[in-house]
């Protein structure tokens, strides 16, 4: 059961990939990739400036002479067996051309060769047929033509892909033919990723650009708006430019749509669908009721908008966290308000919504701002004024053993002391000069 559901799903994605490809030979020529082309029965041409269509299912004389895509051709094989010529081959096949291959083998009754599809890369349409064998004697001849329909290859074709049959003559011989079928260009694989051919919007390939989504033109240099998404409303306006546009947080692109800067701070909440509009200047305009009224405590606040504005009360070091990109998760935001003066306040959003820490309240500035945690500041407090009395402690412990003791003057050896014995003579002193005679007095 497993396998039979095994192979109608093969069957049923095979016969969905080939309607949707076979869709695509309907398509104009011009629009057409070269490995489509191919597909489709056509020829290619690689000049980049071709006045004509690339792709041609009837080429005339002189079309494409120097840059024509030419398709593998060279390298059918053929193996002789004993009864039968070939007993093996391998033809290259292009879509929509037929291919004659001549078997000869010996038949007494002339039966006419009976065909069997092995496998296949792609799908099993190609076309087959068996002409009646001509005989002369018991040597007889019978023609087997292959020609791939347009729906043979599918999106996913390469430049070689086949189709593996047995022809069975009637003898112990059979014939095994491998057909090689070319389903994509070769120059396919030689692309200029976003050429500057192509404005940097597409893929050079085979002498035409193949324009990323959303860009168009010879050059892909045309965007494809999506007027349906834009409606009436235009974001900006690439003549003249005007940074007010995208509120300052981006610049004008394609399509008249603002393309928001990443490297600003807070750009991870800048509105793509609302002209880039920051954090802050959503809020203030959403939220101005909540943030007029705020008590500065914690809480949720409902007004006419869809999400309710989250209060946290203020704290100080959650302002300097980071997210895993080092960007600062929490912006800070302010605006005046008609009656309530300049307010302050940190903003942040995730999927729960907007969170907001005022800093200050209206008219008046909220100075009870709070730290993560404050029992570790308190406890050094305490450390350092036990270390300050300890330290006190033992400079006044230290003098108080190092102090010279006092002279005990009641003890009877110091009450014996002559007052000669306080008394002392100086070695150095001399007595004054009584009188002092001056040698040049009376000189004069």
């Amino acid at each position: 059961m497993r396998t039979m559901a095994s192979v109608c799903f093969m069957v049923i994605m095979l016969v969905f990939v080939q309607n949707v490809f076979g869709n695509i030979c309907t398509k104009n020529e011009n629009s057409l990739t070269c490995d489509e082309c191919i597909r489709c029965g056509g020829e290619w041409c690689r000049e980049r400036k071709l006045p004509t269509s690339h792709c041609v299912f009837t080429s005339g004389d002189g079309w494409c002479p120097a840059e024509r895509e030419y398709l593998p051709a060279d390298g059918d094989k053929s193996t002789k067996g004993i009864e039968v010529n070939p007993v093996s081959a391998e033809r290259i096949l292009h879509v929509g051309k037929k291919n004659k291959l001549d078997i000869q083998y010996t038949s007494k009754t002339k039966e006419k060769p009976k065909m069997l599809i092995l496998q296949s890369t792609q799908s099993f349409n190609i076309e087959f047929d068996i002409d009646e064998p001509e005989c002369v004697g018991t040597t007889c001849v019978a023609t087997v033509s292959a020609t791939p329909t347009q729906d043979f290859c599918n999106v996913t074709g390469g430049v070689s892909e086949y189709v593996e049959v047995s022809i069975n003559v009637g003898l112990a011989e059979e014939v095994k033919v491998k057909y090689y079928v070319v389903c994509a260009c070769p120059c396919s694989g030689k692309a200029e990723i976003r050429s500057p051919v192509c404005k940097g919007n597409g893929n050079y390939s085979c002498g035409i650009c193949i324009c990323e989504p959303g860009w168009t033109g010879a050059s892909c240099e045309k965007p494809i708006c999506d007027e349906t998404k834009r409606g009436d409303v235009v974001q900006c306006s690439l003549n003249p430019r005007n940074d007010e546009d995208c509120n300052g947080n981006g610049y004008c692109g394609i399509c008249e749509t603002c393309v928001c800067y990443t490297d600003r701070e807070g750009s991870q909440y800048f509105d793509h669908e609302n002209n880039c509009a920051g954090l802050c200047t959503i809020t203030n305009g959403d939220y101005e009721d909540c943030l007029v009224n705020s008590n500065g405590t914690g809480g949720i606040c409902y007004n006419s908008h869809p999400n309710p504005l989250i209060m946290q009360r203020y704290n100080v070091t959650l302002t300097n966290e980071r997210d895993y990109e080092d960007r600062k998760v929490w912006v800070k935001c302010n605006e005046t308000f008609d009656g309530c003066g300049m307010l302050e306040y940190f903003a942040k959003r995730d999927e729960r919504g907007i969170y907001v820490m005022m800093v200050n309240l209206c008219n008046e500035i909220h100075n009870e701002a709070i730290v993560a945690d404050t029992k570790v500041p308190i406890i050094l407090g305490v450390l350092g004024i036990v270390a300050a009395v300890a330290a006190v402690s033992g400079v006044m412990l230290w003098k108080h053993l190092n102090t010279v003791p006092p002279v005990p003057l009641n003890d009877p050896q110091y009450q014996n002391i002559d007052a000669e014995d306080c008394t002392g003579e100086n070695p150095l002193y001399k007595p004054p000069t009584s009188s002092f005679k001056n040698p040049t007095y009376g000189k004069w």
